[in-house]
């Protein structure tokens, strides 16, 4: 057995040290860490809940908003597999019955198939124990707000070096920290020959960290775990007949302390009519109270987030905002701002929010 392999694309490296220990795999690259990164949410029971309790949700590949992101169409074999590596990684579902494995593996690795049956099952066993959680280094990205948050949720900002720390130090006995890595963005998606790896795991690696250029306007930044019985979403797949593999969320959500949260930014339309009753009270202040449903439930995720936020981040709170900038010709152009706000809460449900005045403007280097 190989002591180390790598694969390069572009300008990353996926390395595996076979004897080092642990289960890690790594992806060297050059680009520095930021200093902060930012996460968006939609306005959801599961975002809040999430926020409120100081946990990433670590998504299967599946789930991700993009059906090419970490596929396993990015797995493919130039050859066929020994029957040793069907006997490693499969023979627990077949040993009772070790003719019927073989006589699979034949099957699988004829011309026809060229093992997709293999690649399959393995992608299975592997994204079981493999979840990404999903953050931005760019805290003025005008796109990320309508496509995550539909202008309604929020963001949240946090310092890397720390949230890296918590992450790590909350991680149990049956979980482990596989690092933070930045999306290898590429023109072209290529899949990686898995006939050339001891294991998976510098596929899986590759293929969670490639995306098209596309997305690159996203500047994302990966957190990777690794966890036992994650669970494979079958039933959130197109054309997928087979039934979940022993999901249940609550196996992909990994903790932090969350008094590490820096700020929080909701989104310009969160306060909106529709879900909220609004009282302007004079030119920097106004009372607020979320409507019930139909139903009557009060614990809106509306009133559960500003609740925390009264209490835990009150003075961490910032408002998206709009407003005229002048460009060097002095024509007027819209920028995006935030505008630090203070909140209170009143016995009767309602909160009072004031404007501070004390707004920064989210302005693209090009813009300045």
């Amino acid at each position: 057995m190989k002591n180390i392999e790598k694969y390069k694309f572009k300008e990353f490296t996926y390395v595996k040290y076979y004897n080092s220990g642990d289960n890690k795999g790594i992806i060297e690259h050059n680009k520095n860490k930021p200093e902060y990164l930012f996460k968006f949410y939609a306005l959801t029971e599961y975002s809040v809940d999430a926020f409120v309790k100081g946990y990433f949700y670590a998504s299967h590949p599946i789930e991700l908003n993009d059906c090419l992101d970490s596929s396993p169409f990015l797995f493919f074999t130039s050859k066929p597999l020994d029957f040793e590596l069907y006997e490693k990684f499969l023979g627990f579902a077949y040993k009772e019955n070790m003719d019927e494995l073989k006589k699979f593996y034949e099957d699988d690795c004829s011309i026809e198939n060229l093992c997709k049956g293999y690649i399959s099952n393995l992608y299975s066993i592997a994204t079981n124990l493999f979840g990404i959680i999903s953050t931005t280094e760019r805290e003025n990205n005008p796109l990320m707000w309508p496509h995550y948050t539909q202008e309604k949720g929020f963001q949240i900002k946090f310092n890397t070096a720390k949230m890296e720390q918590s992450i790590e130090s909350k991680i149990t006995d049956d979980e482990e920290y596989l690092g933070l890595y930045p999306i290898n963005y590429t023109d072209k998606l290529e899949p990686i020959d898995i006939s050339e790896f001891q294991t998976m795991l510098i596929p899986l690696y590759y293929a969670t960290n490639i995306k098209s250029e596309q997305w690159n306007y996203e500047n994302e930044w990966r957190f990777l775990v690794g966890k036992q019985q994650m669970g494979v979403p079958y039933s959130k797949s197109g054309l997928d007949p087979r039934e979940d593999w022993s999901v249940h969320k609550e196996n992909r959500y990994i903790y932090y302390d969350n008094n590490l949260i820096e700020e929080i930014c909701l989104g310009v339309n969160f306060f909106n009519g529709k879900e909220f009753e609004l009282k302007w009270l004079d030119d920097k202040s106004f009372r607020i109270k979320v409507k019930p449903k139909k139903d009557n439930r009060l614990s809106e995720p509306q009133n559960r987030l500003l609740d925390y936020i009264a209490i835990d981040l009150k003075d961490k709170l910032y408002y998206s905002g709009i407003k005229y900038e002048l460009d060097e010709n002095e024509k007027h152009f819209l920028i995006r701002t935030k505008e630090r706000l203070e909140i209170k809460k009143e016995e009767d449900g309602f909160y009072i929010l004031s404007r501070t005045n004390q707004i920064i403007k989210m302005m693209d280097k090009a813009s300045l």
